[in-house]
């Protein structure tokens, strides 16, 4: 009977590490504090606005976002004053102090002149405009395009991981206070089967042993008891994290463990995922991306046309004398040691390695969804087996107990039909819990968004 009663808190425990080792990020971020009850939708709300990974992720995307104006800059003019001081004798300036200027470094033709050491400023307004590149500036701008698309499923992904973190570290604080009440009420029934043992022994109906027995599965309940209440607030720590909170403010948490099946055809699971999951979609954006490399790659065989401007001041003396021009250029690539074709052939193999990606994240994303949506299957099946068992071993025991209050049973039948009584409690909660885990492991499987 002693192994019995170890059997079922050997059972306990495995209900508790179900529940406080879930895959819940250990995160903390500042959240507002409210009284009362945390209902099952303020949790995910809470997640989805507090978590850290969250907030990194989105910021990303703003990163990558404002990354798609740094590219299209390229499209206007770049306009830029400089200023310049020179000092030394490569200034041309006349015997008889007339200003004959010539731009620094320059000889000048007028042999009366004489090197003297003056001061010269330079001034200068200058304009420059791309006018063709043949697609290189467009191309830019579609792998920037492309980089933002794969941030925002980033942040997607990021939003459906952090849900299922929540939900799951939810549903096993539930988990865990109703272990608890289990354990409670194990508690209690061995404290009335000591009671009546005793007064069994008192009056002579029973021996010594069935005092001792009970007493020792009285013990027995009680550490698993002071076990379930531990194993409660660790997992309110994990939940706490999983939301981002640094305290626990609520007085209760809504429990949401009972479940009503909502049953769709495996089909249209799948349908959903390789339309929803953020994998799939930023692969696509990914083969965007090699595209657009191919094509800007391609552009440094051809030349580059730009136009520039210049208004500005230069002399030795002030006021400086103003000059302007304007003008044209174009830059041809000679060779530049196979640059461009390297490139061209390293984005190739981007983007068909993003295509077998492709069909690997296909494979993939279909697997967990079969698996997740057999897991659902199977843990309704679950849910529907141990509620049975549990009705058959709530009799077993009002059968027992009435028996051996009667004299007509050992104390080895009632400890052995608690014993049963609770492990088809916990079995009970542990199937409800995975079934909700399942859940919400088959959200994300479809890639459901938030």
């Amino acid at each position: 009977m002693v192994q019995g009663a170890r059997g079922a808190a050997g059972l306990a425990m495995i209900l508790i590490a179900l529940a406080v080792f879930s895959p819940a990020a250990g995160r903390s971020a500042a959240a507002a504090e409210a009284e009362g009850n945390l209902t099952f939708r303020q949790a995910i709300d809470t997640a989805l606005k507090e978590h850290p990974a969250i907030k990194q992720f989105r910021e990303s995307m703003f990163a990558a976002r404002e990354g798609i104006g740094v590219a299209k800059s390229a499209y206007f003019p770049q306009v830029n004053l400089s200023g310049n001081y020179f000092y030394g004798n490569a200034f041309a300036r006349s015997a008889r102090g007339a200003a004959g200027i010539t731009a620094p470094g320059a000889v000048s033709s007028n042999v009366n002149l004489q090197p003297t050491v003056d001061n010269f400023y330079i001034y200068q307004f200058q304009a420059n405009q791309l006018l063709w590149d043949f697609g290189k500036t467009p191309g830019l701008v579609a792998e920037s395009r492309a980089t933002y698309g794969q941030s925002e499923q980033d942040y997607a992904g990021t939003r459906q991981q952090v849900v299922l973190d929540a939900r799951t570290a939810y549903f096993g604080f539930l988990a865990t206070q109703r272990a608890q009440k289990v354990q409670e009420e194990t508690v209690r029934q061995n404290q009335e089967l000591v009671r009546q043992a005793q007064g069994f022994f008192q009056v002579g109906l029973k021996a010594k042993i069935d005092v001792t027995k009970a007493e020792a599965n009285l013990y027995q309940a009680e550490a698993a008891l002071i076990q379930a209440k531990n194993s409660v607030e660790l997992a309110k720590v994990t939940l706490m994290t999983a939301l981002g909170l640094k305290t626990w403010p609520y007085k209760q948490v809504e429990d949401v463990l009972e479940v009503t099946r909502q049953p769709r055809p495996l089909e249209e699971l799948t349908t959903t995922a390789m339309q929803r999951r953020p994998e799939l979609l930023k692969n696509r954006y990914q083969q965007d991306f090699s595209q657009a490399a191919i094509n800007v790659a391609r552009a440094g065989y051809f030349p580059t046309f730009t136009s520039t401007a210049s208004y500005g001041w230069q002399g030795i003396n002030y006021p400086l004398p103003s000059n302007w021009w304007v003008g044209a250029a174009v830059t041809i690539p000679l060779f530049e040691g196979l640059n461009t074709t390297y490139a061209i052939s390293q984005s190739k193999a981007q983007l068909r390695s993003s295509l077998e990606n492709f069909e690997v994240l296909r494979q993939n994303v279909t697997k967990e969804v079969t698996q997740s949506y057999l897991n659902v299957k199977t843990g309704w099946e679950l849910i529907r087996a141990t509620k049975k068992a549990l009705e058959a071993a709530r009799e077993n025991l009002r059968l027992a107990w009435g028996r051996y209050q009667a004299g007509i049973s050992t104390i080895i039948e009632v400890t052995d039909a608690q014993v049963q009584f609770s492990q088809a409690d916990l079995n009970f909660v542990r199937a409800l819990y995975n079934y909700r885990v399942y859940e919400a492991q088959l959200d994300k499987a479809i890639g459901r968004p938030y």
